[in-house]
C-alpha cells in the first residue's frame, strides 16, 4: 500500500513539473510572437486616428494638432542615471479627438514639494510616437486624483485622467519619437521580457521531474531488496 501510494503522488508530482514546463514554454513561443509582431508593427506608420487599425498598439504614429499646457500630468518615480524624475505628459488635440504624450524624463527638484519647469510648445506641431498601453508602477491603494495641475500621479489610469481633465482621451499614449524635436530624455522601452527567461523556467521545471523520477526510480528499486 505505500509502495502504490508513493507511485501515485511520484505521478502527481511529475505531471505537475511537467504541465508547468510546457506552460513555460508556451509563454516563451507567446513572447517570441509579441516581440516579431512588435518589431513589425513599430515599422508601419498611420497618419491620421481613422485610420488606425482596431488593435493599434504599438503602431507608429504622425498627428497634427496642439497640445493643451493647462493639464500636464507627471508619471512619478521615473529614474535616470540614478536620478529621479517624472515622465511629462499632455494631452494633444488632433483629428477631433485628445491623445496623450509622452514627452519623456525630466529630474525633479531638489525637494518634493517643488515642480520642475514643464516645456511648453504652442501652436500646431506635427508629432510622431509610437501607441503603447498606459504604463505604471504598482499601487498597494489607488489614490483619487485630487491635486491640482500638473497632476503628479502613480500610474496612467486614462478613465480617471479623462474625468479629471474633462477630456475624453483615448484608451492609449503616444511615446514620442525620440528623435522629435519636443522630446525630452527617453527612458521608455516596451514592457515586455524576452522568451530566454521563460525557457529557462521550463529547463528548471523539467530538470526537477527528471530528478524526481530519477530518485523515484531508485527509491522503487531499492525498496525490492
Amino acid at each position: 500500500m505505500r509502495r502504490i501510494g508513493f507511485i501515485l503522488f511520484t505521478v502527481v508530482v511529475l505531471a505537475t513539473l511537467v504541465k508547468l514546463g510546457l506552460w513555460q514554454m508556451s509563454r516563451a513561443q507567446e513572447k517570441q510572437a509579441l516581440s516579431s509582431a512588435l518589431k513589425y508593427r513599430s515599422e508601419q506608420m498611420y497618419y491620421s486616428l481613422d485610420s488606425l487599425p482596431s488593435d493599434p498598439r504599438w503602431y507608429g504614429l504622425t498627428l497634427r494638432g496642439a497640445f493643451d499646457h493647462s493639464r500636464a500630468v507627471l508619471l512619478d518615480n521615473q529614474t535616470y542615471q540614478g536620478r529621479v524624475g517624472y515622465h511629462v505628459l499632455y494631452p494633444f488635440a488632433a483629428d477631433g479627438a485628445w491623445v496623450l504624450v509622452n514627452l519623456g524624463w525630466i529630474a525633479a527638484p531638489a525637494y518634493r514639494e517643488q515642480i520642475p519647469v514643464l516645456p511648453e510648445h504652442h501652436g500646431e506641431l506635427r508629432l510622431a510616437g509610437v501607441i503603447a498601453p498606459p504604463s505604471g508602477l504598482i499601487e498597494l491603494k489607488q489614490a483619487p486624483l485630487v491635486a491640482e495641475w500638473p497632476l503628479r500621479v502613480q500610474n496612467l489610469n486614462i478613465q480617471k485622467l479623462s474625468e479629471k481633465m474633462e477630456l475624453a482621451l483615448l484608451p492609449w499614449v503616444l511615446q514620442i519619437d525620440p528623435e522629435h524635436p519636443v522630446a525630452l530624455q527617453q527612458t521608455w522601452t516596451p514592457v515586455v521580457t524576452g522568451p530566454h527567461k521563460h525557457y529557462a523556467y521550463a529547463l528548471q521545471w523539467f530538470l526537477m521531474a527528471a530528478a524526481i523520477f530519477a530518485l523515484a526510480g531508485w527509491w522503487l528499486k531499492r525498496s525490492k531488496l
